[in-house]
């Protein structure tokens, strides 16, 4: 999978130079304080701070750039991987970085300086010298690319033990805050490449211990998307020659780390939807609010989903075929209840065309999961931070199966699941007494049916509910004689209305909905029938003897008796809808 995405990457960024250029583009270096010393020992500060609201940092500088360059070639490859202390965190002699804390707390002493500067003048023999593999490594990239420049990087040292415990004696700054603080001594950026590559060379593999010599070239297990750890011997494949499970050669190896360097700057900048379009030979990469093009095709090719954390973190890794954001057909959100609110605020903006999957998918994650949804698609179940249980449960059981329709174009029984979730929910905002998210949450359940069952016949739901509501209100409203229900709909929709009914009877200081617990949760009918009998009984003080409407529905629920599964669909919808016991007489 990996060599596909490989081979995508080298076809889009055909050059070294592309390449660089696409990663410096998208670098976003760590909140701290920035500061290039030029070669009159001139200092240039830029302060890097993260927008927690939009996760965006200030890229005003016209030395932002070069921060990015001379930041990215300084790094180190991971933090098991220090040039000697874990508490400096640059890789050549050109860079100092250090977080602030250190040297406040003078946990950074000229003691640690004077070692991370005596292994760069010479890293052969004070650091690599008694590894095999490591010193073949560095004895072939010195002969290519000559030693260190001993008289600069003496320079360097001299500035930093001089200044780094008095920097606000030069500049300006706020050691207070736990950021970093990082040091680049201004030079030809080939110079800052070559300085890079003398640490990467030696630190990009995995363990040289592995490492083997075919031909002339060195092969060795990447340290990017594989690891090997000698306190876990299960890693090792046993029964091979050779324990590891791959092996790179060194142009291979450099050429995952940058696809793993530009995939990390993605998911720093929030890009953590990545497509790639392995016939096509395109790289798309989003954040789950971006809008996308709307005739996006993936033909064949990989999904990922990537998180910043310490390293690269791929949580979600799948194969898509024929992946379209734009949806075969548009999906209207309808008003199918027709339930009217007076007063309430952007209510109708919902009800409109949506034409992506991705628009799709936020309307879903606001109607039906009040916006919980999407931050929560991969946090441990045990960290889901929600106090409601209903809805929590709901986003634990289907929010890979609804993640998988909208990011991958995954289909997998994803109407079912609707059907499913959505009356959970409905019940769950009618006990909460959120009337107004129960009617918006019906109508996107009675749309989305609509939509997945569309030339496949039948009556749509606004003519079914159209006509039960008409035949209903006839019922209800008749002063001749009672009507008995002609199918479950109606019996079920007139349950939920006398419920609504009873309820709207209680004298009660706190009115609350979950009265309607038993009949929405019965097994039977005839539980039903019984919790309608014990509030009829309840409240039948203050019905009138000559109330023909509350005798007509009340009678035609006695009289009629299903046989099949309570629906609770239609008790929810006429417990919902508005009453027609009180409907005004037309004159």
């Amino acid at each position: 999978m990996f060599e596909e995405c490989l081979e995508v990457f080298n076809k889009v960024f055909k050059s070294e130079q592309q390449k660089e250029d696409a990663i410096i583009s998208t670098y976003m270096p760590a909140e701290g304080t920035y500061i290039i010393v030029d070669r009159n020992e001139n200092l240039k500060v830029v302060n890097i701070v993260l927008d927690r609201k939009t996760k965006k940092i200030n890229k005003s500088s016209m030395y932002f750039r070069d921060i990015c360059f001379y930041d990215y070639y300084s790094k180190l490859i991971s933090m098991d991987k220090p040039i000697k202390n874990k508490m400096i965190h640059s890789n050549s002699y050109l860079s100092f970085a250090v977080k602030k804390e250190n040297i406040i707390k003078r946990k950074l002493t000229e003691d640690i300086i004077e070692e991370y500067y005596k292994i760069l003048e010479n890293p052969l023999k004070h650091k690599y010298g008694k590894l095999k593999e490591a010193s073949k490594i560095y004895e072939d990239f010195e002969q290519k690319n000559g030693t260190v420049d001993l008289e600069f990087l003496r320079k360097n040292k001299a500035w930093i033990k001089q200044n780094i415990f008095n920097l606000n004696e030069l500049v300006e700054v706020d050691m207070a805050k736990k950021d970093y603080l990082k040091i680049f001594f201004e030079t030809d950026s080939k110079e800052y490449i070559k300085e890079a590559q003398r640490y990467i060379y030696l630190n990009i593999y995995n363990k040289n211990k592995y490492n083997i010599d075919i031909k002339n070239k060195v092969y060795g297990v990447p340290n990017n998307n594989y690891g090997m750890n000698d306190k876990k011997p299960f890693l090792s494949i046993k029964t091979r020659k050779i324990p590891t499970g791959y092996l790179l050669n060194h142009e291979e190896v450099l050429l995952q780390k940058q696809f793993f360097d530009y995939l990390m700057n993605l998911a720093s900048a929030g890009k953590n939807n990545v497509y790639i379009d392995t016939i096509g030979k395109e790289i798309n990469c989003y954040n789950d609010k971006d809008e996308r093009k709307n005739n996006e095709i993936v033909q064949s090719g990989y999904y990922l989903r990537l998180k910043k954390g310490t390293e690269l973190e791929i949580q979600v890794q799948d194969n898509i075929v024929d992946y379209r954001n734009k949806l075969a057909t548009y999906f209207e959100f309808k008003d199918i209840a027709g339930i009217k609110f007076k007063n309430i605020a952007d209510y109708n903006n919902n009800y409109k065309e949506y034409t992506t999957r991705i628009g799709l998918g936020k309307l879903i994650n606001n109607v039906f999961f009040s916006k919980f949804l999407i931050n929560n698609y991969f946090v441990d179940a045990s960290d889901i931070s929600i106090n409601d249980s209903i809805l929590r449960r709901s986003i634990i059981t289907y929010r890979d199966l609804i993640f998988d329709w909208v990011y991958k174009g995954i289909d997998n029984n994803f109407a079912e699941a609707v059907e499913k979730f959505s009356i959970d929910l409905i019940k769950n905002s009618v006990l909460n007494d959120n009337k107004i998210r129960g009617v918006l949450q019906l109508n996107l359940r009675w749309s989305l049916r609509e939509y997945f069952k569309q030339n496949k016949g039948g009556d749509k739901m606004a003519d079914i509910v159209a006509d039960l509501r008409k035949s209903m209100k006839e019922k209800i409203l008749n002063k001749n004689e009672v009507i008995m229900p002609v199918n479950d709909r109606e019996y079920y929709y007139g349950i939920g209305q006398l419920m609504a009914y009873f309820i709207s009877l209680s004298r009660a200081n706190k009115k609350t909905q979950s009265m309607i617990n038993p009949v929405i949760n019965a097994k039977t009918d005839r539980i039903i029938k019984d919790r309608l009998l014990q509030l009829y009984k309840k409240y039948n003080y203050d019905m009138l003897t000559n109330n023909y409407r509350v005798k007509n529905l009340y009678a035609m629920i006695l009289g009629y008796k299903s046989e099949d599964k309570i629906d609770q669909e239609m008790i929810l919808f006429g417990y919902m809808d508005n009453n027609l016991i009180y409907t005004k007489e037309e004159k």
